[in-house]
């Protein structure tokens, strides 16, 4: 008997420890799950945060911020700039026109050699004409070529008294053989500028007058006629009677009515009388298409 007894209360007791062992089982079970379970959670929700952040945003809208206050200022400078400028009156083509003028006799076109002047640019030498009261000179590019912000004018008054001025290179043409130079001082200059002409009134057999400074013989006074127009790919040249020498480049062609209707450029050598101007038309359209020249 006392065997059957001891032997039921190792059962139970086995029993027993079979069930705590089971509980204790099932409850680690129950905990590694939802232990696994709630470290899943963690680790999406921890790895989410940063993708819907907006972090990224704000890093990029802060500097936008701090340029703000810098391009404010930036739109604030060319406000001022207006009054840094030349006053409206001094925006202006750098040449005039006559609306009617009127023929003029011989004497009267040659008193305009005031407004021719003499260029010397290194070793080389030739004309150039007046052609705005702010001081813009016209002239030959091969005139200044060598030497072209060395370049100087002289102007010779009424009364012969030479005046010297040191000039600058506005622009060039090199294919037109066109520069624009202005006096770096205007002061004692009381010359008036030449208007320029409309070549589509010039013509064949017509009379003209020539001012420039052959081999240095500053504002000789010569005439002829015009003897036709030649178009070239360039420009429209200006055939005439009366003599070009080295020095006249860059001088005056003038009409009767005292308008500059060309520059006197060349002549074919080994023939007789064959001499070329460049045209006014060039001259207006050379700068029409370069304002910025005349006021950078």
């Amino acid at each position: 008997m006392a065997n059957k007894e001891n032997s039921k209360e190792a059962g139970k007791k086995i029993s027993k420890s079979l069930a705590i062992t089971m509980i204790a089982g099932i409850t680690f079970m129950l905990l590694f799950v939802y232990g696994t379970a709630g470290f899943l959670l963690f680790q999406y929700f921890k790895h989410e945060q940063p993708e819907v952040a907006s972090a990224p945003v704000e890093s990029y809208e802060e500097p936008e911020e701090e340029e703000k206050p810098e391009s404010r200022e930036e739109n604030k400078e060319p406000e001022a700039l207006p009054s840094l400028q030349a006053p409206p009156s001094e925006m202006v083509a750098a040449y005039q026109t006559l609306e009617s003028p009127m023929e003029r006799s011989m004497e009267q076109v040659a008193s305009l050699k005031e407004s021719v002047v003499q260029i010397e640019a290194g070793e080389s030498q030739g004309s150039g004409v007046l052609i705005s009261e702010y001081g813009h000179i016209v002239t030959n590019y091969h005139v200044i070529e060598s030497s072209p912000y060395m370049a100087k004018a002289y102007f010779e008054s009424e009364d012969g008294t030479v005046m010297k001025k040191d000039l600058m290179l506005l622009g060039y043409d090199s294919r037109q053989d066109l520069a624009i130079l202005q006096l770096k001082n205007r002061e004692g200059i009381n010359q008036k500028p030449i208007p320029l002409g409309a070549v589509s009134e010039v013509s064949a057999g017509q009379r003209i007058v020539t001012i420039g400074s052959p081999r240095g013989l500053i504002n000789t006074v010569s005439d002829g006629i015009v003897s036709g127009l030649r178009e070239t790919e360039a420009q429209t040249l200006i055939q005439i009677t009366a003599p070009i020498s080295p020095g006249n480049s860059g001088g005056a062609l003038l009409n009767m009515k005292g308008e500059l209707i060309g520059l006197t450029t060349f002549k074919i050598d080994q023939s007789e009388n064959l001499n070329f101007a460049i045209s006014a038309s060039d001259i207006k359209q050379l700068i029409d298409q370069n304002p910025q020249w005349i006021n950078p």
